[in-house]
């Protein structure tokens, strides 16, 4: 194999495709990159860690066509050094070794077994849709944070992504908090489809929707694929149910508050640096005013009150995970949230004030 590619171009897609290989894995091949040079202007980069694959395509010049694997850290930490400008990269001592010439500097580095690096997946024939990358951007920000990371409830270590008629819904929670998108989508084909999407993969479709306008996803209801003309992920899915979010969601409030987000958020950062040792922080509502305190022994106390409009009985001293309350209120589209209350004792519901297709269900602490 003999290629040449740009440092800048390769090394972008090194730091995306090494995100796929795993660090931790007993099996060494999966530390590795596997290039693949068998077109003229273009090399494809794989990576995976038998959960998530990265497949990724980089403009190089193909003189002779071949492939290999190497360990990726090693290899992005090579060109993240080198200079700008063309590196020609090529196999040598019967393709057991990668030598890289970049100018005045050349390194050889030891390959792994092409054979015993795991094929890319591929899915049967499924559901298919496309997006907006924008529109799916934006719902997985603003529920990817109510994602759990207690690997002993696996479903709720995922998204829901559930695409119906024209709308798709993005749903997480960690029974601590839950977090709503509804999303209207283009849906000619009239797709329809319910899937549970690991963390990790929730936040490479992130970054890969991020960078493209629009988003290709697919899926056998055993693998997701999502592809955009900046790489493909694939992601095994996560088997099991979750949980009945619609019968969590309080359908009535007792207290309803209409509140400026940044004001709120100032407010809560306050209470939250006097709420040490894992304490909570205080919520009061009385008189079209909101009173937010915390304490911690040998520590010190804040109080702060903010001006809020404020519709139905007073509630004091509900006690919640401040930045539990900051994650919802931060991710709220538009300026103002709505904050609504049903005692002491009951979960409150954040909403956008702009965007009524936006929920966040908090629990609330218990105190003696």
């Amino acid at each position: 194999m003999l290629v040449k590619v740009s440092q800048s171009d390769f090394y972008e897609k090194l730091q995306i495709v090494q995100r796929g290989t795993s660090s931790q894995s007993t099996l060494p091949i999966l530390t590795g990159i596997k290039i693949n040079a068998d077109a003229k202007d273009s090399i494809f980069l794989h990576s995976t860690d038998l959960e998530l694959s990265m497949k990724v395509d980089c403009p190089a010049a193909v003189k002779t066509k071949g492939s290999l694997v190497v360990n990726g850290k090693l290899l992005a930490d090579i060109f993240k050094y080198i200079p700008d400008g063309t590196v020609d990269l090529s196999l040598e001592n019967e393709g057991r070794q990668l030598h890289i010439t970049a100018g005045r500097s050349s390194f050889k580095v030891q390959t792994m077994p092409v054979d015993d690096f795991p094929a890319f997946p591929t899915s049967e024939e499924g559901q298919e849709i496309d997006l907006e990358g924008p529109v799916l951007l934006e719902a997985l920000k603003q529920t990817s944070k109510a994602i759990s990371k207690d690997e002993t409830r696996p479903v709720l270590t995922g998204a829901l992504l559930k695409i119906d008629k024209n709308s798709m819904l993005v749903v997480a929670t960690d029974s601590y908090r839950l977090a709503f998108r509804s999303s209207k989508i283009k849906n000619t084909k009239k797709v329809e489809f319910s899937v549970l999407v690991p963390y990790r993969a929730v936040e490479e479709i992130q970054k890969l929707s991020a960078v493209a306008d629009r988003i290709n996803l697919s899926t056998d209801g055993n693998l997701l694929k999502a592809e955009t003309n900046k790489g493909q992920i694939f992601t095994r899915l996560i088997e099991g149910q979750f949980p009945n979010y619609e019968q969590l969601i309080p359908k009535e409030a007792k207290l309803t508050v209409s509140v400026e987000k940044n004001e709120l958020s100032g407010a809560i950062n306050q209470a939250s640096l006097m709420a040490q040792k894992n304490m909570s922080i205080k919520i009061s509502v009385k008189d079209g005013e909101i009173k937010i305190s915390a304490a911690t022994a040998g520590v010190g106390e804040v109080d702060s009150t903010i001006k809020a409009n404020t519709t139905g009985e007073t509630i004091e001293d509900m006690a919640f995970n401040a930045q539990y309350l900051l994650d919802g209120i931060q991710t709220a589209p538009g300026d103002s949230v709505i904050l609504e209350f049903n005692g002491s004792v009951n979960p409150g519901l954040i909403k956008s004030k702009a965007d009524t297709s936006y929920m966040y269900l908090v629990m609330p602490i218990r105190i003696s």
